[in-house]
Order: C-alpha cells, then structure tokens, then sequence
C-alpha cells in the first residue's frame, strides 16, 4: 500500500511537473513573439494534410475518368461491331445498337464529368501547394523576425553585462580600495603606536633601573664596571651596565639617532601604504 501510495503521488508529482513545464514554456513564448512562430508551423502542417486530401482526391478523380474513357471505348468498340454486320441485323440487334447509342452518350457525359473534376482536383492541388508554399515563406519570415529580436536582445544583454561589470570595476578601484588601503593603514599605524608604547615601557623600564643604580651608588660608573670584572671575570656582562658605560653625550646622540631613524621609516611605510 505505501509504494502504491508513493507510486501515485510520484505520477501526480510527474503530471503537475509537465503541466507547469507546458504553462512556462507558453509564457515564454508568448513573451518573446515565439508564439506567433508556432502557429505558422500549424499552419504549415495543416497546410501538408490539406494538400494530401487533395492529392488523394485527384488520384480518385483521374480513377474515375479512366474508367469513364474506358468504359466509353468498350461501348463504341461494340457500335463499331454492330455497324460493320448492319446488313445482317435482326431486332435484337436493333435493340442493342440503340441501347448502345444512349449508353455512349450517357459514358461520354460520365467522361466529361470525370476529366472536369480531374482538371478542378489538380487545380486544388496546386492551390493547396502553393498555399504550402506560402505558409513555409511565412513561417520562415517569422522565423528570422523573431531570431532577429532574440539576438539583438541578446546583443544588449551583453551589452548591460558589461555595463554593470564596469560600473562594478570602477566602484570597486574608487572606494573599496582605497577604503581597505585606509584600513590596512588605520591598522598598521595601530601597531605602531602599540610597538611604540611597548618600546616606550621598556626604555622607561631601563631608565629607571638605571636610575636606581646610580641612586644606589657612590662610586663612578668605571670603577664599577672594573670591579664587578675584576671579582667575577667569568660573569656575563649586564647591559644596564653596558648603558651606564657609554658616556652621556653620546648616548643622546645614538638614542636621538635611533628615534630619527624610527621615524622616517614609520613616515616612508605609511606613505606607501596609503
């Protein structure tokens, strides 16, 4: 029961899917001109029957007119018998030769008959071709209108395609890039200034362990150093004391000269960025 169910709903699913498929396929060609494209082509095979009746009724007619041409021949063959023995008549043959006159006239009316509708069936026919003819013009015509309307159509879709890839292009080079070059920069300059802070600490940090040092001593800066070496010559060397052996003046030279350095770097960097 449940795959006869499943079976059925599968079919109307089927039937409804052909259904929309046919209503689309209809709107489409009635909104692109197409419409008028397939009725041609049912008139152009409508046009294809008509002129095969109208064959089959010519061959009927030409059918008819033979056997009315042969029918004729026989009775005049058999005039032909009778007048050659006319001497020799008796009344039956009397009989026979006037029924064989109305009989003549009579096949030579059925004969004329036969040839008129001959001639109006081969008329038909070649008015059904030639109306063929012009249904197969028509539809061709139409047929190149409306191939024409599709390319041009197509042509200016194109054309807005590319219209709004270019739009979209140039919005993208005037304000996205130069949008996500401000940020990128934004974000650099953020770094920096959290490098900056982070070296700032430091040095600070030195400065004031420097400082301290040199609350906490009395003695000069070289004595230090000297004695500190002379006690321990194997001990690493203290950078916070490698600081305090530079003289002073040229310390502010190399900290101003780092700064400088710094700076123009920052400066070059952020230029280029932006």
């Amino acid at each position: 029961t449940a795959k006869k169910n499943g079976s059925e709903r599968l079919a109307i699913w089927k039937s409804n899917a052909e259904q929309n498929l046919a209503s689309l396929g209809s709107k489409l060609n009635q909104l692109t001109g197409y419409e008028l494209v397939e009725a041609l082509k049912r008139q152009v095979v409508e046009q294809e029957a008509k002129i095969e009746h109208a064959k089959l009724a010519s061959r009927v007619a030409k059918l008819a007119y033979e056997t009315a041409v042969s029918e004729r021949s026989m009775g005049q063959r058999e005039v032909n018998d009778l007048l050659q023995r006319k001497s020799s008549w008796n009344d039956a043959d009397v009989i026979r030769f006037t029924n064989l006159v109305r009989l003549d006239h009579n096949n030579e009316q059925a004969e004329a008959r036969a040839k008129v509708e001959v001639e109006q069936t081969d008329s038909a026919v070649e008015q059904e071709f030639q109306n063929l003819t012009r249904a197969i013009l028509n539809r061709y015509h139409e047929e190149q209108v409306w191939s024409d309307k599709i390319r041009s159509a197509s042509t200016y879709g194109s054309l807005l395609a590319l219209g709004l890839n270019l739009v979209v292009f140039f919005l993208a080079i005037v304000i996205v890039e130069p949008y996500k070059r401000k940020r990128m920069a934004e974000t650099f300059e953020k770094r920096v200034e959290i490098l900056s802070a982070d070296t700032r600490e430091m040095l600070e940090a030195v400065a004031t362990r420097v400082e301290s040092r040199l609350s906490l001593q009395d003695v000069p800066t070289d004595s230090v150093s000297n004695d500190r070496a002379e006690k321990d010559p194997v001990a690493e060397k203290d950078p916070v004391m490698d600081i305090i052996g530079i003289p002073v003046g040229r310390r502010e030279g190399l900290a101003a000269g780092a700064g400088a350095g710094a700076a123009l770097l920052l400066v070059g960097i952020i230029s280029w960025i932006r």
